[in-house]
């Protein structure tokens, strides 16, 4: 069994008096459940808690059996802590929200299986959740904070690990340039952005026509590194839900099943 991990605090909840069970993304992109006991602090030293939402953990594991689902903290260090985040609530709200995201879509990992730590698929969602939160507080630490700016870039970039990123430069339904193409449209079911006049004229009231936009945005976010990528400028909620909308219909998810959504969109 693999005693020694690193990950991300995607979510706890007060077990007892005194601990905690939390899950965490693992550097692997797959997630785990432990039990921290004393994790609350508190107690007769009145030891404060470093189980943050969102915190960097290294933890040294007791040894479980095999059919056991539940690993247990035997010691829990701090790597990384976001200082503005917990400060800002539209920024907390956002962090809650790529970490719901992130807890539906991550697998769960089996520290038994000696031959697990080679597999690598999935770590696109550690990349892309570490990012988002360090640059969300280096943002805040430079007052230039934009939750539209920083949601759209976090799906875009989740798009690309995920296998889901659409073509953005040519229309799904017929290959031709979306450059020389005047209304351009997201379609989800089509995975990709298409030529709005290739819809029919009842069904064209239901999408959002900024297409351009979003394919210029993506175009821009794929080929730049995170912490290199500029101001947008998105203007409104429409756009990013123009594309939450196309990754929730990649994903199988819907909206409503984000409880944070709605504090910030």
């Amino acid at each position: 069994m693999k005693t020694k991990i690193e990950g991300i605090l995607l979510s706890k909840v007060p077990y007892g008096d005194r601990h905690i069970i939390g899950k965490l993304l693992l550097r692997s992109g797959k997630k785990i459940s432990v039990l921290f006991y004393g994790g609350q602090g508190g107690g007769s030293k009145k030891k404060s808690s470093i189980l943050e939402l969102g915190y960097m953990l290294q933890i040294e594991l007791g040894h479980s059996r095999s059919t056991e689902h539940m690993y247990r903290a035997k010691e829990t260090i701090l790597l990384w802590a976001h200082e503005k985040i917990r400060l800002n609530h539209k920024a907390f709200y956002l962090t809650c929200f790529y970490l719901e995201m992130l807890s539906k879509l991550a697998l769960e990992d089996d520290l038994h299986d000696e031959h697990g730590e080679f597999d690598q698929s999935s770590a696109g969602h550690f990349r892309v959740l570490s990012n988002a939160l360090f640059y969300l507080d280096q943002q805040l630490k430079k007052s230039s904070f934009s939750e539209l700016d920083q949601v759209f870039i976090f799906l875009t970039k989740l798009s690309i690990e995920t296998g889901v990123f659409p073509d953005v430069k040519h229309c799904a339904l017929s290959g031709e340039e979306l450059s020389k193409i005047e209304d351009v449209i997201l379609l989800s079911e089509q995975g990709g952005f298409a030529d709005l006049t290739c819809i029919n004229l009842e069904d064209q009231q239901h999408y959002f026509l900024q297409g351009k936009d979003l394919s210029k945005w993506m175009r821009y976010i794929s080929t730049t590194k995170y912490g290199e990528i500029e101001e947008l400028g998105i203007p409104s909620t429409s756009h990013v839900r123009a594309l939450l909308s196309f990754l929730c219909f990649q994903y199988q998810f819907q909206e409503s099943d984000f409880k944070s959504l709605t504090l910030f969109l």
